[in-house]
């Protein structure tokens, strides 16, 4: 019986990797989102959006690129930074050339309550990651996730289900 399946059977090996990995993100996000809300009164979500911001260029972003970039919908990132507007976090700025185009950025109010959560952020990744894996598997876990985000390519080497 495998603990990971919703219905115990067990699952061929890629299965079994993504259910493990839904799982970790679940309790993680859970974790993370209470954290932030505790220690700086942001959301996941609006930490998310602030660290999207903070990484455009000039701390802006389109909102369709922030929707984008977060895998949620316009209207939620429109909600999100709504809020962020809202507390003085960020701004809504109109494109120039463009009425139809509305950026967010981030004000210095919300570059100091992201660089408040970084050690909340720190702190959490010691004592729910770090703290349960040996070195040698926490740099192989950053990079097989790096590897799926499509932020590592993977060695020819690594690839299953590949003939050389």
């Amino acid at each position: 019986m495998n603990p990971d399946t919703p219905h115990g059977g067990d699952l061929d090996p890629a299965t079994a990797a993504l259910a493990a990995l839904a799982a970790a993100h679940r309790s993680l996000s859970a974790v993370i989102d209470r954290e932030l809300r505790a220690a700086c009164g942001l959301s996941l979500a609006e930490a998310d959006v602030l660290a999207t911001l903070a990484r455009g260029p000039h701390g802006r972003q389109r909102m369709v690129d922030i929707a984008s970039q977060m895998s949620v919908s316009k209207s939620g990132v429109t909600q999100i930074t709504g809020r962020l507007v809202a507390a003085g976090l960020a701004a809504r700025e109109s494109c120039a050339t463009d009425r139809r185009l509305v950026y967010a950025a981030i004000t210095t109010a919300g570059r100091d309550l992201l660089d408040k959560a970084g050690p909340v952020l720190a702190a959490i990744a010691r004592e729910h990651i770090a703290s349960r894996l040996p070195d040698a598997d926490l740099g192989q876990l950053t990079r097989a996730l790096r590897t799926i985000a499509g932020t590592s390519p993977p060695q020819p080497s690594q690839r299953r289900g590949q003939t050389p």
